[in-house]
């Protein structure tokens, strides 16, 4: 304590930032860059207005760095004074007939197993797991979602996933793949074509059950729903970061300004990876095509 009071201003607001946890830790760094930033920036212009008049493209570049940098500051207030959307959880699912599935990021709750569908109005056969096991040939593909048995040998070919996913789980129960990769209209649109009987000795361990449960529980609270929020924030902030390293290396004038647009150009790299990992998964919209095009265009020029 006595060391402190000894202590400059700035030392005893560096110290309490340090001691504050991790919050503070983090607002420490980020207010040391910003006052390295801050310093490269003013010598920048300071040697411009000594030596000569600052190039247009150059102009360009302070301007829009300027800009995306105003435009990141006003969505951090935001998420400062007006946080981060609630969550509006729906209702709880007291129906076994029915179930949680996500269909382009949205949880919509549907019928466990589509419509059932047998020849003649004859009731579905009957299969256990060893039988189902038989059919593991890519022209003879038997799989079990939701302990019901589908033949998909006809659809290898077309699958869009290519021809290995399928292979890799035939005859087997592939329920929990299934549901990752498939979004809730695949259930009603595709499965009920080569649905061909039900499975009558289906075991399913604890930790599938506890596995089942936990993604029920995200779906219902509404958490695989993307907050456009977020990737707006992280789309400015990837922006701020590539403008202000072309800025400071194409139109530095010492080596030490070169070198920070260096460093940050190597953070945006490391934080467009993120946003990128999440288009190539379809995670931003959740549509595919709709992910792709946001993502190649300006990815293919990078």
């Amino acid at each position: 304590r006595l060391q402190l009071r000894r202590s400059s201003p700035f030392q005893r607001l560096g110290a309490a930032m340090m001691f504050s946890g991790k919050s503070g830790r983090w607002a420490l760094q980020a207010t040391c860059l910003a006052a390295g930033l801050a310093v490269s920036f003013a010598r920048e212009i300071a040697l411009h207005d000594l030596l000569h008049e600052e190039p247009i493209y150059a102009r360009l570049l302070r301007m829009a760095t300027s800009t995306s940098g105003v435009a990141l500051v006003a969505q951090l207030l935001m998420l400062l004074f007006v946080g981060v959307p609630p969550e509006y959880p729906h209702k709880a699912n007291d129906d076994d007939a029915l179930i949680w599935r996500e269909d382009e990021g949205v949880s919509k709750l549907v019928n466990l197993v589509p419509e059932k569908r047998s020849k003649d109005g004859e009731a579905l056969a009957k299969y256990t797991i060893k039988q189902v096991a038989e059919h593991t040939k890519p022209d003879d593909t038997w799989i079990i979602v939701d302990n019901f048995v589908y033949d998909v040998s006809n659809f290898i070919d077309k699958h869009p996933g290519g021809r290995l996913p399928i292979i890799n789980m035939a005859g087997k129960d592939c329920t929990d793949v299934f549901a990752n990769y498939h979004p809730a209209r695949i259930y009603k649109t595709y499965l009920p074509a080569f649905l061909v009987g039900e499975v009558t000795d289906c075991v399913v361990p604890p930790h599938v059950k506890d596995f089942r449960a936990v993604r029920q529980e995200l779906l219902r609270r509404g958490l695989f729903e993307t907050n456009m929020r977020f990737y707006a924030k992280m789309g400015t902030w990837c922006a701020f970061l590539f403008i202000s390293a072309l800025y400071l290396s194409l139109a530095g004038q010492c080596t030490s300004t070169r070198m920070a647009g260096a460093a940050i150009m190597g953070v945006f790299w490391q934080q467009l990876a993120g946003l990128g990992h999440d288009l190539g998964h379809s995670g931003v919209t959740h549509v595919f095509m709709r992910d792709h095009f946001i993502g190649s265009p300006p990815g293919a020029p990078l």
